[in-house]
């Protein structure tokens, strides 16, 4: 009798042990984690926080002169979240973003778009956007009909 138990329980260990370990979540899709107890940062906050910003940014083909870029709180923006990394009291995020300005008649129609790499520091309560690195983030023109 103690043969066949021991022999059930090792068959059940080998069985359970067994079964693959899967990097997807139930339901199939990966999610980014953040930090428990802190809010998750999403595009919409990001295309608030770089409101006031300015980063330097060169023309898409090389041609242009670099320039600084202010992101305005009344222009188009948008922001998708690409990569995040999260190291204690920090979190860095990749975001594709596209914006452009608010031309008036007689001012070129300005567009930005590309990657860029966003740096966030938990302060006290939440988390504050401290530094902004362009990584492909590049301007064009046009003219403005």
């Amino acid at each position: 009798m103690t043969r066949w138990i021991l022999s059930a329980v090792a068959v059940f260990m080998a069985v359970t042990g067994c079964n693959p370990v899967s990097d997807t979540p139930p339901g199939g899709e990966l999610r980014f984690v953040q930090s428990p107890g802190k809010p998750e940062i999403t595009p919409e906050k990001i295309v608030r926080d770089v409101v006031g910003r300015k980063i330097r940014v060169s023309e898409v083909t090389g041609i242009g002169p670099p320039t600084e870029w202010t992101f305005e709180a009344d222009e188009f923006k948008r922001a998708e979240i690409l990569e995040q990394h999260a190291t204690g009291k920090e979190l860095t995020i990749v975001v594709f973003m596209t914006t452009h300005n608010n031309p008036h008649p007689d001012e070129d129609n300005v567009q930005v778009s590309g990657k860029l790499q966003l740096h966030y520091e938990w302060r006290i309560v939440r988390w504050v956007l401290t530094s902004i690195d362009n990584l492909t983030f590049r301007y064009s023109l046009g003219l403005s009909t």
